[in-house]
């Protein structure tokens, strides 16, 4: 029974079910479109609104740390990154509980938000936005990372060593798509994945994890 209640990964779902919303809210916030909505998601005037504006989060509008993560460009963005929380997420859920899974979760997206906006009025780019759940799913790898490498520690197992390597390939075949994609925030997602794994390894070394 208790496995069976981990496998449901409510965590994981009511994230997804909260990313969802906040897509349609979107949508039936725009204007345009043939049932009088921007139904392509695509309206850059609700994500300027509620997205990441350094210069917006400098000025008292922190709360813009949180939001920035449950909203997405268009329905392509929308679904690859709830295709990677899908996956990701349930596991990572299933390995750490409900609570330490969320934590993981929002300090990798919190976090990378506002390392971004650091970065980006040190750097003069404060006009950027910045939105989607990737940098708090970079986290999420950043926390796999963070297992491997404690198993591999541990157990020096040529599996383990395996998993690890094939994590290795999966972000470097990310971060050359971030490079070849313009729209798409490479520091986010080098951010996201760091804050993941320094939380990973601090949750792990507190409380360890679900083998």
């Amino acid at each position: 029974m208790a496995n069976e209640s981990r496998l449901r990964a409510y965590g994981t779902h009511g994230l997804i079910l909260i990313n969802l919303s906040f897509f349609f809210f979107q949508i039936f916030s725009s204007k345009g479109g043939i049932f009088g909505w921007d139904i392509s998601g695509n309206d850059l005037n609700i994500l300027y609104q509620l997205g990441l504006g350094p210069e917006k989060v400098w000025s008292g509008q922190w709360w813009r740390l949180l939001s920035a993560n449950f909203l997405h460009l268009g329905w392509i963005h929308l679904f690859s990154n709830m295709l990677g929380l899908y996956f990701l997420g349930r596991f990572v859920e299933n390995k750490l509980g409900l609570g330490r899974y969320l934590l993981a979760y929002f300090v990798s997206g919190i976090g990378s938000m506002l390392a971004f906006s650091i970065l980006a009025i040190e750097m003069d780019a404060r006009h950027q936005i910045l939105v989607g759940a990737s940098a708090a799913i970079m986290g999420l790898i950043g926390v796999i990372f963070a297992i491997f490498l404690k198993v591999w520690l541990e157990e020096k197992s040529s599996l383990a060593a395996k998993r690890l390597r094939i994590l290795f390939f999966m972000v470097g075949v990310q971060f050359a798509m971030d490079l070849a994609l313009p729209q798409v925030s490479l520091l986010s997602h080098v951010l996201g994945l760091i804050i993941g794994f320094l939380t990973g390894k601090f949750l792990l070394i507190k409380w360890g994890f679900q083998r």
